[in-house]
Order: C-alpha cells, then structure tokens, then sequence
C-alpha cells in the first residue's frame, strides 16, 4: 500500500491556522463582552426634606451622591428647586450586566450620601437600584430620626421635632415621651399625620381637611384643603366606607394638567392658603370617597 504524505506547509496551510486562530480571537472577545455589558440607565427621583418634612430648595446647597459598597461615587446631582410633584433631585444611575467601578447592576443596593456646602457628609437610607430605562422614587430627610413602631407599622421622626414636640409636651402637661401614633389634640389625626402635613399637633382647629367638593359629571373631581407651604399631598379613595381599601389615587394641578402621582401647591415654605387639585373618578363607579394625604 502507498503511504499518503500529507500536502506541503506551505502558504495555504499557513492562512488556514491564521484564520482559525482569529476566529478564537474573536470568540473569546465575545465571551469577555458578553460577561458585562453597558444595560442603560436607572433615574432615581426624590424628595430631600428638612425636619419639619419641608421639601428642601436650591439654597439648601446639598448635594446626593450614590456610591457603591467600595466607596466609588457612580451618580452625583445638586437638590434642585422643587418640581410641581415635589421631587427636588433626579440620580441617573449607569447600569451594566455586571458591576463596576463606575457603574452598578440591577438589584445592587447603594449608599445614598447628602453632602452640605460646609463639607459635613450624612449618610442617609441605602436606596436600591432598579430596572434598566425605569424610574424609583425615594423620600427621605437630611436629618437623624427616631423610629416608633406600633402594630407593625414604623414611622421616623426627626430628633429635632421630637424635641420641640416634648417642650410642647410639658406646657401642655401631657405625661410620657412623644407618641406619634397618639392623636393630643383629639381631631382625628394622629401625631405623626400632623407632623406630615405641617399642621399642630396641640390644636384640633389646624389640621389637613377637605374643606371644598366638587364633582362634576363630564369633568375631573375638584377637592379643595388649605395646604402649608414646602409640604407634599396626594389623593387616597376608596369605593366604600365598609372595610374600606384605601389606594393611591392619580392627582392634577388643573383639569388639564397631566396625571401625576403627588403635588406640591407652593415651594414657598413660608406660604399657606387654600388649594384644589383635580381626580379622575374611578370608571364606573356608583360611588367613590376621597381623602387629602400629606406625603
């Protein structure tokens, strides 16, 4: 039998190799690039408060910063003047496949750090980051808070409120700390709904009330309270007063504002006096209840 030799090394052969080599050139690129991979954006939209839950403006001169767990700053934004809805900062968070240095992955959890112009840094609530092209919205105040819970519900208050709440406290001759889930006034609001809405927690004639209706057929629900200044409302309803389900309702500014999910009346901190706001009722319901809510 004759032995077959293989062809000659030549050129051929040494082009084919090439080629191959570069095909596993280009293979392994891929892998690499399909390991992490730019995703887009995630916008987190906020609202900075002072202690007494006034949206904070401009002049506060404050800036948010998310920072990864190794300390690298991946978003940075000054507080801006509230928005009608009372958001006052907007963080756009880069998003890739895989973190990082300079960018973070879905379901990462960040370090939200409020610097103030005289340098001081206060850490405030990690905030997670979401969806890639998807909005979150977080609250929170640029101060230290105590927490209070009461059949499973937790609420913060500043420490500084708290404070001037119990020298109220002791003119009033109420007994005991401050208690946000207690109503002293008897109005029907509790403590803590008061320090929401601005309103004072001593006095039954000040607090958040509708205190105009109107519900015409063809046009959006008008519902008229007297709002305080830097604060943030929105709408609850509910389509029965029997174990009522309370959810958030849709507000406008006017009848033909668009919908949003919260307003601001006046970024004037300073200013009080009576507002309306406009809700689309529910498509046909054969009744609906409403209720003012400070955010």
């Amino acid at each position: 039998m004759n032995k077959i030799n293989p062809p000659p090394r030549g050129a051929l052969w040494r082009i084919t190799k090439l080629a191959g080599l570069l095909l596993l050139s280009f293979a392994a690129m891929n892998v690499a690039a399909a390991a992490n991979f730019p995703v887009g954006t995630h916008l987190i939209k906020g609202t900075l408060k002072d202690w007494q839950n006034k949206v904070l403006t401009s002049s506060a001169a404050v800036t948010i910063q998310a920072v990864s767990t190794n300390g690298t700053v991946i978003a940075s934004t000054k507080v801006a003047d509230p928005t009608a809805d009372g958001y006052n900062f907007l963080l756009e968070i880069p998003l890739s496949s895989k973190a990082t240095d300079l960018t973070a992955a879905v379901g990462d959890r960040l370090n939200c750090v409020l610097i103030q112009e005289s340098g001081l840094s206060i850490a405030a609530t990690p905030i997670p980051v979401g969806d890639a092209n998807a909005v979150s919205n977080i609250c929170f105040e640029l101060v230290n808070t105590k927490s209070y819970t009461k059949d499973g519900t937790t609420v913060n208050v500043p420490e500084e409120y708290v404070d001037t709440i119990a020298a109220w406290m002791e003119a009033y001759e109420i007994e005991g700390e401050y208690d946000p889930f207690a109503d002293y006034d008897h109005d029907g609001a509790s403590n803590y709904a008061e320090y929401c809405a601005g309103t004072n927690p001593f006095d039954a004639t000040d607090k958040l009330a509708i205190t105009a209706y109107a519900a015409p057929q063809s046009a959006p629900h008008a519902i008229s309270f007297e709002y305080v200044g830097g604060h943030v409302y929105g709408v609850a309803t509910t389509l029965s007063l029997t174990n009522p389900k309370w959810a958030a309702q849709p507000v406008k500014k006017s009848e033909t504002d668009a919908e949003q999910a919260q307003v601001m009346p006046s970024a004037d901190e300073e200013d009080v006096g009576m507002t309306t706001i406009y809700v689309v009722p529910a498509e046909g319901a054969t009744s609906q209840f409403f209720k003012v809510e400070a955010k």
